[in-house]
Parts: C-alpha cells; structure tokens; sequence
C-alpha cells in the first residue's frame, strides 16, 4: 500500500511573520496613480519579506522567484497593462490564514487594502490554514468573507486553489468561488513538478518548494487567462 505525497507538509517556511516590522499592505506604485487597480491577496508566494536564516534574501516578490521581474504577482500586472495600465497592491495575509476564524484581523490589519477599493481582487492563498484549524472553524465562510472584505459589492473576484495539492481545500477554494461569482483557476498540479519549483535552488528545502520563475510565469498565465 502506497502512501500519498503530501507535498503541503513540505513547506517547512515558518507560516508566522512572513513579513518585518508587521506591515502587510503593500502599494507597488504611488496608489493614487491612474490605472486599473488590483489587489493580489496572498502569503509567501505573493510576497515574502527578507529571511537570511532560511536563505531567501529578497524582500521585494513572492518566494522564490529570481526577482520581482519574474514573479506572478508583477507577470499579472504586465500582462493586463498591455490592453490598459494596471497598478497593484498586495495584501500579504500569512497572518490571516493562521488566524482565519478571526474576522477582526481584517479591519485591525488590512483596511488600507479595502480602503483603496480595488477593481480587480485575485486571492491566491491557503497553503498555511492548518488543518486541524479547518476541523475546529469552518473555513468557507471566512474565506468568503475575506474576500468580500477587500472587493465590496464592485470589484471583480479571481480565486485559485492551492499551489500544492490539498483535496479539501481544493474543494472549499473551489466553493468559495462559486458562492462569490469568480472563476477559479487551478494551480494544484503544479506543486507536484519539480520543474514548476525552486529545487537546487535553495538550500532550504521548504523555500526550494516554492514556485520557481517557471512556477510563477505558469501561475501568471493561468490567472490572465482566466481574467481575460
């Protein structure tokens, strides 16, 4: 009898402060900028600050791309502004997803974010609600109200599933979707290429699991088409 891979459980990069000095929004442009603006909701993929100890020494794109140039957040927002100049913000929600039951966090954290008013949401995340907190809270609704938090009653939705396969997040992510209106774009089957990863990249094999530049360009693409 085999054993299936549970590829979630290698991600040894801590879940807690991804990010120095507690700050989680983050403005890539002069927010007041004319353009489309998006709002990327996410964790280490989307952004993670600067971590020597574990051998990730960018504090500027989602780990672990090569640089900002190469990640899924900034592939995104070229590939929009090539029909219409896009500006984006992140809204870096590792603290949230181990904390997803506390609706609170939201309005103590993140309201700069939905103070913005985004047009466009993409929420990439779930990789670090841990399971045993998915047994106690029910994670759907929370999910859905998150997002409802940052796009208010106009902004449009994108929702992906996880990175690294996880049946039942999966199937809420997919849910959650459906109860917001927003397609869903599936990325679960590329945390089981080496290919889509940073292996023999990084010493640090939970960072070596994140997706590689050709992970983040494989995200970017699928995200794009979806919005378009």
């Amino acid at each position: 009898m085999t054993t299936e891979r549970n590829y979630e459980a290698e991600n040894t990069v801590p879940a807690a402060r991804q990010m120095v000095d507690d700050q989680h929004v983050f403005f890539l442009s002069d927010k007041a900028s004319s353009g489309r603006r998006v709002l990327f909701i996410g964790n280490s993929i989307t952004l993670h600050g600067y971590r020597p100890s574990i051998g990730w020494f960018h504090s500027d794109c989602g780990m672990a791309a090569s640089g900002p140039e190469h990640d899924y957040v900034h592939l995104v927002l070229k590939g929009l502004s090539a029909s219409r100049p896009a500006i984006g913000c992140i809204a870096q929600i590792g603290d949230w997803e181990l904390n997803f039951w506390d609706d609170g966090i939201l309005h103590d954290v993140y309201q700069g974010a939905a103070d913005w008013k985004p047009e466009l949401v993409i929420a990439r995340l779930g990789e670090n609600v841990r399971p045993e907190k998915m047994a106690q809270y029910p994670l759907l609704p929370h999910f859905v109200r998150m997002v409802r938090f940052f796009a208010g009653t106009d902004a449009r939705v994108v929702v992906t599933d996880t990175f690294w396969p996880n049946a039942e997040k999966e199937r809420i992510l997919a849910e959650a979707a459906q109860e917001l209106g927003a397609p869903l774009v599936h990325l679960a089957d590329l945390g089981t290429q080496d290919s889509m990863k940073a292996v023999g990249l990084f010493e640090h094999s939970g960072v070596a699991g994140h997706p590689g530049d050709a992970g983040m360009a494989a995200i970017a693409e699928r995200i794009l088409a979806k919005i378009s």
